[in-house]
């Protein structure tokens, strides 16, 4: 049955009495994984030996800072994750991602992360930085947990399951990190490694660029993301970059 949300990633199939072995038409069933059909979507130039270093769709320019910054961790602990993968009937997604996970030996498909929903009483301040964004509709601020060993492989980003759905309005996606970098954390937005980063630290990019993440350090990582339809304010808040004093918001 189609779930009411109506997410691309789903088909709009129900078995017939009687069935045999059909299966259900769907572009990525024509590519060896659901994350091939996804680059199709972006215009990036995935070549593998570009140099991204200045690529104007990853932008590292923007910085909180402040006594509330260095203390966030005290809003963010004790963290309580939800739900990490939103699976639904008759979700292609999920039959494309764990029958590739299958073939190449990943043994489950909890590995990416946890998450908890930005909470403007118990996170004042992370909401400060939302609101300061001004996003005009569709924000989704989230704050993610990164474990010791947890990953998430090379992908072009889908927002299969957004408000907005599958990109019907322009994205922007911002990632603020809640802790200073440690040794065996490590980001990839296109060819360009993201490391050494301080709390605070954002990183703003096109939805358009793949990137992977990992951590392979001693400590679990802690990142605020947003994800929304921007106003004009928002682009130019981005593009203006620089330090923004979060005790004064």
């Amino acid at each position: 049955m189609k779930n009411e949300k109506e997410n691309i990633s789903e088909f709009n199939w129900v078995l017939p009495k009687g069935h045999k072995n059909e299966f259900p038409d769907h572009p990525c069933l024509a590519y060896d994984s659901y994350y091939d059909w996804l680059d199709t979507f972006s215009d990036y130039h995935f070549d593998k030996y570009a140099d991204d270093t200045n690529n104007p769709d990853i932008n590292l320019s923007l910085k909180f800072r402040g006594n509330a910054i260095d203390n966030i961790m005290d809003e963010v602990l004790p963290f309580e994750p939800e739900q990490t993968k939103n699976i639904y009937k008759n979700d292609i997604k999920a039959a494309m991602v764990s029958s590739w996970y299958m073939r190449n030996r990943v043994g489950t498909m909890d590995h990416v992360g946890y998450k908890q929903t930005v909470d403007p009483e118990k996170h004042p301040t992370l909401q400060k930085i939302v609101d300061w964004f001004e996003f005009e509709s569709g924000i989704n601020p989230t704050i993610m947990e990164k474990n010791i060993g947890q990953w998430e492989g090379w992908h072009v980003d889908g927002h299969t399951g957004h408000p907005n759905g599958y990109r019907q309005k322009p994205l922007v996606r911002c990632i603020i990190h809640l802790q200073d970098w440690q040794f065996g954390q490590m980001m990839f937005w296109g060819t360009k490694p993201v490391v050494q980063w301080k709390a605070g630290d954002s990183l703003n990019y096109d939805i358009k660029v793949p990137h992977c993440t990992a951590n392979c350090s001693r400590f679990k990582r802690y990142s605020l993301r947003l994800t929304g339809v921007p106003s004009e304010n928002t682009l130019a808040k981005i593009a203006a970059g620089g330090e923004i004093n979060v005790d004064l918001l």
